[in-house]
């Protein structure tokens, strides 16, 4: 990202959170507007698809984020990490509550292959093709930590700097750094597998 961009991009961000503090009308809009859809993508894919679930983390995260807008620290992270670190947390809350409650019984789960099979039906191409994309990504968990799997979704889903990344989960920017290249290494290795 060019310096003039992310320079923008910060201010931007920093006007908003000053609007949040204010309590400014369509602030909170502007929130949204800005975090709402990527938040759900990342949070749909890291609670395996669940729509419904990830909607309530956009929801929780996003209330987390303005009522606790007073413990932003512009010189310690960016908006977009803070958030982030907001929505990993109500994930990982998420997560450790169903392995509590135990898996979904098998007659309720349908398989990516059965829904393929389903769309395949579906004139729809781009339909097909997003499942496409979501079962090679789910072949592709499968080889992957949860920790890589969850930085490669920050740094190439959501465009998060390694920097912000590494705020994100907790580590480093060398940790960060690492385990980014590690999940890289396992991913080219793994296509590499795959067209051999």
């Amino acid at each position: 990202m060019p310096r003039e961009t992310a320079a923008t991009g910060d201010a931007a961000d920093l006007a908003l959170v000053r609007r949040v503090r204010e309590g400014e009308e369509g602030a909170y809009a502007q929130l949204w507007r800005r975090f709402g859809q990527p938040l759900y993508g990342f949070a749909v894919s890291r609670l395996g698809g669940d729509g419904e679930l990830a909607e309530e983390v956009v929801v929780h995260t996003l209330a987390a984020a303005v009522s606790g807008i007073g413990r932003f620290r512009p010189r310690r992270s960016t908006l977009s990490a803070w958030v982030y670190g907001i929505a990993r947390r109500h994930i990982c809350v998420e997560l450790r509550r169903r392995r509590r409650r135990g898996s979904v019984p098998a007659a309720a789960l349908v398989s990516l292959k059965a829904a393929l099979a389903r769309a395949s039906d579906d004139p729809t191409p781009a339909l097909v093709a997003r499942l496409e994309a979501f079962r090679k990504v789910d072949a592709m968990a499968q080889h992957l930590s949860d920790t890589e799997m969850e930085v490669l979704l920050l740094h190439f889903g959501e465009g998060l700097s390694v920097r912000e990344v590494a705020r994100v989960i907790g580590r480093s920017r060398r940790a960060a750094d690492s385990v980014l290249h590690r999940a890289k290494s396992k991913v080219r290795e793994r296509l590499v597998g795959d067209a051999g």
